[in-house]
């Protein structure tokens, strides 16, 4: 009697000797992109992917931005953010958001350069991280960003405070997450890009654009304001705007007006 297999005693591939990544990380890994890749449009994909960071990986301050180029999404705050308290959200806001390195374009070129960067790499000493940050408990921030060529791209940035900066490890996780990442992002950044692109005819500013995404999903004014970094009142007016050039009555018809879009 023949054998049906050529060589029936295989063995598995033995996995590199110092491997960066431990299995632990590779399934971490796998949890997040399950956890996207059902999202029907890029609101969802945004939320999925903050709260599976906090949930895979630990990270509690995350924001997930995504904007035209880089700075458009650092400056305009396209995207949503969880785990800062109000009070902290404030003072940056009120003191140190111009202040912020992460928000200038020497950071920009090396964001865009590495994939993957910590704060503590792009500008360590600044008053930002040692007056702001550590004060309030964050010792450094990782960031990610995932370019999407002429949809935009989306900026993720994670705040660290169990380590006096972002470990090695960590990075290494980021740069593999960030390339598995890439074509999910890629799909969703073009899918919202034609979504606009086909109500051309509604004029809403990108921050307007959230502020509807957002309440269209149910979302409190006060629930939009924390996402948004923005405050209520300036929340109401955007809403206000939003159903004026939608031409809806309600958040219900803007709910289901922006389920058919």
């Amino acid at each position: 009697m023949t054998d049906a297999l050529t060589n029936p005693r295989r063995s598995p591939r033995a996995l590199p000797e110092g491997e960066a990544l431990s299995a632990e990380d590779h399934r971490r890994l796998i949890g997040v992109l399950e956890s996207v890749d059902h999202a029907v449009d890029l609101p969802e994909f945004r939320e999925r992917l903050l709260h599976a960071l906090q949930n895979w990986f630990g990270f509690t301050g995350v924001a997930v931005l995504h904007g035209n180029t880089l700075a458009a999404a650092m400056l305009e705050g396209c995207g949503v953010q969880s785990g800062y308290t109000p009070e902290f959200m404030a003072e940056y806001n009120a003191r140190w958001m111009d202040r912020d390195p992460l928000r200038s374009p020497r950071a920009a070129e090396i964001i865009l350069a590495r994939g993957v960067a910590r704060l503590d790499d792009i500008e360590p000493d600044s008053p930002f991280v040692s007056e702001f940050l550590r004060r309030t408990g964050i010792n450094d921030k990782a960031v990610m960003v995932v370019d999407g060529g002429s949809a935009g791209l989306l900026f993720v940035g994670m705040a660290v405070v169990d380590a006096a900066r972002v470990p090695d490890r960590d990075l290494a996780v980021l740069h593999a997450l960030r390339r598995h990442l890439a074509p999910l992002v890629i799909e969703q950044l073009e899918r919202d890009r034609d979504r606009r692109a086909a109500h051309a005819n509604w004029q809403l500013t990108p921050r307007e654009w959230e502020v509807a995404d957002l309440a269209a999903q149910g979302l409190t004014n006060r629930q939009i304001a924390e996402r948004l970094f923005i405050g209520v009142d300036t929340v109401k007016k955007h809403l206000t705007r939003v159903l004026a050039e939608t031409s809806c009555a309600s958040r219900t018809q803007l709910a289901v007006r922006f389920a058919a879009a």
